[in-house]
């Protein structure tokens, strides 16, 4: 008896990643079996001449390694042996090409052939932006941002869509790309650009940081904000009172001769400083 297991179906990756595939065949029966193994490649790209990178552990006493194409597909067969009772394990490494373009996408079928019939599963990889987070000095965000985003327009590198400052993160900027390794590049000579953190994430990781926050949910009480509306607009004044219910806060005017609580909604003030920062 037969069975094979895939470990996802799925592949969201930046051009020039790898995705992991690994194929178990499991013999559960109490004699040798063979199995035949397939993989064919179904290619969606802007250029078709582009290679994929495909690396095969598992199939021969070497590591299978070759490239494909759109235009020059191969479809691969192995002979396999399983032993009773025992398992199987394929290794699969798929590297995308690195000059891919967002929207291209390949999928790989997979097949095992036994004497009980077929097993099939398709592994779709799709290339997507992928979000890098780079470190710079707290205080600096938009500056580094404004400065990446500046740099990637003078160099012409269309693989940097966009640069994020979230209000609400210290110490780091998000850059959404399509290439990560050049991010490192990228912040080489940008004063205040510490580094870029280990690893990638998908838009959706970062989703909390980019709602903005209300701006009640911003104050406390002690806090020195500014007005930004009305008869004391420019005004800078100390928090006193927070009502969220009704979206309002005290506050106290630090040029008035006598102190004077002031109710205004919160959207009408910025927050200048914490308190006791």
């Amino acid at each position: 008896m037969i069975d094979v297991s895939l470990n996802t179906e799925l592949f969201r990756i930046p051009a020039g990643r790898i995705a992991e595939i690994v194929i178990v065949i499991s013999n559960k029966g109490e004699k040798k079996e063979k199995v035949t193994f397939k993989v064919l490649s179904q290619l969606n790209m802007k250029d078709p001449s582009l290679e994929w990178s495909v690396n095969i552990i598992g199939v021969e006493k070497d590591e299978v390694k070759l490239l494909v194409t759109k235009e020059e597909n191969k479809e691969l067969e192995y002979e396999l042996q399983v032993q009773p009772n025992k398992r199987k394990e394929i290794y699969v490494n798929i590297t995308a090409p690195r000059a891919a373009e967002i929207g291209d996408y390949g999928i790989f079928k997979f097949e095992v052939i036994h004497s009980e019939g077929l097993w099939s599963k398709d592994v779709r990889i799709n290339i997507e932006a992928a979000i890098v987070a780079v470190k710079t000095t707290i205080g600096q965000e938009v500056k580094v941002a404004r400065d990446i985003g500046m740099k990637a327009k003078i160099h012409g590198w269309k693989e940097i869509f966009s640069v994020l400052a979230p209000y609400n993160l210290k110490g780091y900027v998000f850059v959404e790309t399509s290439r990560p390794d050049k991010v490192l590049s990228l912040i080489r000579g940008i004063k205040d650009a510490k580094g870029v953190v280990r690893g990638e994430m998908h838009l959706e990781e970062i989703k909390h940081y980019l709602t903005p926050t209300p701006t009640i949910h911003r104050i406390s009480v002690g806090d020195i904000v500014e007005l930004v509306e009305g008869p004391f607009k420019g005004e800078h004044a100390k928090v006193i009172q927070i009502d969220e219910a009704k979206d309002e806060i005290t506050v106290e005017l630090f040029e008035a001769m006598v102190p004077i609580p002031i109710t205004v909604k919160a959207e009408a003030v910025r927050l200048l400083e914490k308190e006791g920062e």
